[in-house]
């Protein structure tokens, strides 16, 4: 009788995600030349050898971290262009100005000065917010709410553009009261590019 395969230890699934919150928070708190391996293993409470199996380097872990809240997007599909596209703009707004999206921001300026953070971002040029974005302005296209022709990268950009600019260009003290009276611009913006394109069909 052929004796039971051996299971090995089952992999805790909850390691990743400790390891993510803890890049997030070490970087936050002490920027790229602060950031190790060694502090976001000591936080997280796992071995450097566990983090050296899911990612190769600390540039690998960080880029991953950042990108990591902005899951989001590709869960959004309410059956409706125009809604999509309001969702996106709310979440992305919210997204850039919390703690967590600033670091979206700080992570584009360290790769110009690091080749290490540079690199990491190049093997992944096109990472899922873009794609989950360029999704939702497919989708209209497919359902026949926008012109076959229409550029989904130039419809995508405006928006997450247009919503970046609203963000930086907001002062911190102000944003609370901004965020608050959101929604008519983000409706706005969104009809105001739809139209754009619909008028160029």
């Amino acid at each position: 009788m052929a004796k039971a395969q051996r299971v090995g230890r089952p992999r805790d699934p909850a390691v990743e995600t400790r390891a993510l919150e803890a890049a997030r928070a070490v970087y936050a708190e002490r920027g790229w030349s602060g950031f190790s391996l060694d502090e976001v293993a000591r936080r997280s409470g796992i071995g450097k050898g566990s983090l050296y199996l899911r990612w190769p380097n600390k540039a690998a872990l960080l880029v991953a971290a950042v990108r990591e809240r902005t899951r989001f997007i590709a869960e959004i599909d309410t059956g409706e262009l125009r809604a999509d596209l309001v969702e996106f703009a709310r979440g992305w707004m919210e997204y850039l100005g919390a703690d967590e999206g600033a670091l979206t921001s700080r992570l584009g300026v360290d790769a110009q000065f690091s080749p290490e953070l540079a690199e990491s971002l190049a093997d992944d040029p096109y990472p899922e917010h873009i794609r989950a974005t360029r999704a939702i302005v497919r989708r209209g296209i497919e359902r026949g709410e926008l012109p076959p022709g229409a550029s989904v990268a130039l419809i995508a950009d405006l928006i997450a553009g247009a919503v970046s600019n609203h963000v930086s260009a907001t002062p911190l003290h102000l944003r609370g009261q901004v965020w608050a009276e959101s929604a008519g611009y983000l409706a706005e913006l969104v009809d105001t590019v739809l139209a754009g394109v619909h008028a160029r069909s």
